[in-house]
């Protein structure tokens, strides 16, 4: 069956990407994202978990390859997104020595199948602007701000469990805590 080479149909290729293989050595992304409408870089696909973060553009034609290189985070590589970096594109659509510096380069042919040409490198990346996106998820999954507490203390000789809620200890029976008792908003 052949594959239809579209921007949206790469975005999602290489979203699944990042999750089943990575572009990172030894590291494939635990979570992704495809086509990310937000303020600042918006990447086509970008996973992280594994002690990275990876991106992938994805490219169909040479004047959208060649614009991006005008953007401000390909002029200025280290406000983009991702520790490692690479483009997807039809075969010989990118060149590997037109790549930037430490990117990667995956090649899909018409059956869907994604070929690495150039190994991406790592390189420095907006960390800032990292938690921005990844925040800017959680809110859009609905995941209301809040303190995330996995600690439990308990006291062995009272059969007690002490918690700090806002700043002020407190001291609740280990039986009458359900496990999602420990979720405190903030």
């Amino acid at each position: 069956m052949e594959f239809k080479i579209t921007h949206r149909n790469l975005c999602i290729k290489a979203a699944k990407y990042l999750r089943s293989k990575g572009i990172h050595p030894y590291h494939k992304g635990q979570y992704s994202v495809c086509e990310l409408e937000r303020i600042g870089e918006c990447p086509d696909s970008f996973a992280w978990g594994g002690s990275s973060t990876q991106l992938i553009e994805a490219k169909v034609s040479r004047s959208d390859f060649l614009s991006d290189k005008k953007k401000h985070w390909r002029a200025n590589p280290e406000k983009g997104l991702g520790r490692y970096r690479s483009y997807i594109c039809p075969t010989d659509l990118i060149k590997p020595k037109e790549l930037p510096e430490y990117w990667g380069l995956l090649y899909i042919d018409d059956k869907g199948k994604i070929t690495e040409i150039v190994k991406a490198e790592q390189q420095e990346c907006n960390h800032i602007e990292e938690i921005n996106l990844i925040t800017s998820i959680l809110r859009r999954e609905n995941i209301k701000p809040q303190m995330f507490s996995y600690k439990v203390y308990k006291n062995e000789s009272e059969g007690n469990i002490n918690c700090v809620i806002n700043g002020k200890s407190e001291q609740q029976s280990s039986d009458s805590m359900l496990p999602d008792a420990l979720f405190y908003a903030i």
